[in-house]
């Protein structure tokens, strides 16, 4: 399904393609946020996906039960997929987290009955965080599930929400991972600078990231987690750095070079 968008007053029609997530501009691809910042190497993601194959393993291979040749070969096989199964269904469950935020706040801007609180129990309790930490500040949606284009770095990407938080005008991005990461502040800061190009405003508030957990609060984890930073600009150059290695990249695997250059 495409997706258009009239930005700069009429002069950038922004459109997005939902099915391939892939954004150009006046008919000409331009790169999203989320790939950009893909070049940033993350150590931590291979000793996780080696955990998932082992914990794979561990639930299906029984003390005392022997297999035959075919079925190690499949219980190998799937412990190969172990991290990518879960790392979809951790993205599906991401997605929809951030579908019932949008709804939720369209539906209160609209004047019309918000949907019902989620029965999945790591949707509710990362909804649940969401509304505590709404009340534990002051905060009023001005914009959620905007689509932004900066037109001089010609890069595009999706905001969660650009708000007022305690009379400061801000861009939040809602995270539902384990963690909460530092290059979190990359893509965020690519936004807001998106946001100021086209605007002319300016973000006192800066960027905030608001992890929401998906765990039980009753094992006593916190229902979100916030980061907040003032000053981008250091961030965004830092996004900058991302965009050229990206860019480089492309026109790379465009010449049939990057494998060789890997394997050097």
């Amino acid at each position: 399904m495409l997706e258009k968008y009239s930005l700069y007053q009429g002069k950038v029609i922004l459109e997005f393609d939902s099915q391939k997530h892939a954004y150009s501009v006046n008919g000409k691809p331009v790169y999203g946020t989320t790939s950009i910042t893909g070049v940033l190497n993350k150590p931590a993601l291979m000793y996780w996906a080696v955990n998932q194959a082992i914990d794979f393993i561990q639930a299906n291979l029984k003390p005392g039960i022997a297999l035959d040749e075919v079925q190690i070969k499949g219980l190998l096989e799937e412990a190969k997929k172990a991290h990518t199964n879960s790392k979809n269904r951790a993205a599906d469950v991401g997605t929809l987290i951030h579908e019932f935020i949008s709804n939720y706040i369209k539906a209160l801007v609209e004047k019309k009955t918000p949907p019902k609180r989620p029965v999945n129990k790591e949707m509710k309790n990362a909804v649940d965080g969401f509304f505590k930490w709404v009340k534990e500040n002051k905060v009023a949606v001005i914009k959620s599930e905007e689509r932004v284009y900066h037109s001089k770095y010609r890069y595009a990407g999706t905001l969660d929400l650009e708000c007022m938080v305690n009379g400061k005008r801000t861009i939040v991005d809602i995270k539902t991972g384990n963690a909460l990461y530092p290059e979190a502040f990359l893509q965020a800061a690519a936004y807001l600078k998106a946001r100021e190009q086209e605007t002319g405003k300016k973000y006192p508030g800066g960027v905030i990231i608001v992890r929401l957990s998906k765990e039980d609060p009753e094992r006593h984890i916190s229902a979100f987690e916030v980061r907040k930073d003032e000053d981008v600009d250091e961030h965004f150059r830092c996004f900058l750095y991302c965009l050229g290695i990206y860019r480089w990249q492309v026109e790379m695997k465009k010449q049939n070079l990057i494998n060789n250059l890997n394997g050097k």
